[in-house]
């Protein structure tokens, strides 16, 4: 079975941890494929959830995060891959760059094999990757924003904005897009245009790496 959407620890941290396992999966499995994530990650996001001190319930996201676990494949870079990893590290090192062994993992893996998405949160590799790794980003990267973008889009507002609210020091920049400081919920526009606005910055400082747009099945086409 080839992956078709792989997701870093860091988004399945924040998907769990805001109590959206189901909804994430849902907008990552295709064709009845679900996403994937490196095997060695489930003993990383465990680590987290255990000493997070910005997670309001981690009881609940390490909950969400052992049944996320069970629908995800596990998998593992080849030899060749490792290698390229490597040197994708190497060349960030030289550049003062920020892309960690897992990143250069999960990029090498996108560009070898049937894969359509990477799907990540950390906004210092999407930087470095517009500049050690265009190539194998191909604009098949999406950011947490983009993930949740397309879970709001699906589900809306109000199904997702509760769960955001009651987790507010996860994501500073999520939190902001949900108003949870605001006492008048807002609606889907206003949330997806300040998904957006995230988006399009990240997208003008790394340019080439982002999927265009915020529909995750636009990948797959």
């Amino acid at each position: 079975m080839s992956e078709r959407v792989l997701l870093d620890n860091d988004v399945i941290l924040k998907t769990a941890s805001y109590a959206l396992a189901d909804e994430t999966l849902a907008v990552t499995t295709v064709d009845e494929i679900p996403p994937a994530m490196l095997g060695v990650g489930r003993f990383v996001v465990r680590s987290r959830l255990a000493r997070a001190s910005n997670i309001a319930d981690p009881a609940r996201a390490t909950a969400a995060f052992e049944r996320m676990l069970t629908a995800m494949t596990l998998v593992e870079p080849d030899d060749a891959e490792m290698a390229a990893a490597a040197d994708l590290e190497a060349e960030a090192i030289r550049r003062d760059l920020e892309l960690d062994g897992g990143e250069s993992q999960l990029l090498a893996m996108l560009a070898n094999r049937a894969c359509s998405l990477l799907v990540t949160g950390d906004k210092r590799a999407i930087a470095a990757m517009a500049i050690v790794a265009a190539a194998q980003a191909g604009s098949r990267v999406a950011c947490l924003e983009q993930l949740i973008a397309h879970v709001v889009a699906v589900n809306g507002t109000a199904a997702v904005q509760p769960r955001i609210c009651a987790e507010p020091n996860v994501d500073r920049a999520i939190t902001s897009c949900f108003a949870c400081s605001s006492p008048n919920p807002p609606g889907d526009a206003d949330v997806l245009a300040g998904l957006a606005s995230y988006t399009s910055h990240l997208n003008r400082s790394a340019p080439g790496v982002l999927l265009a747009g915020d529909d995750l099945r636009s990948a797959h086409a």
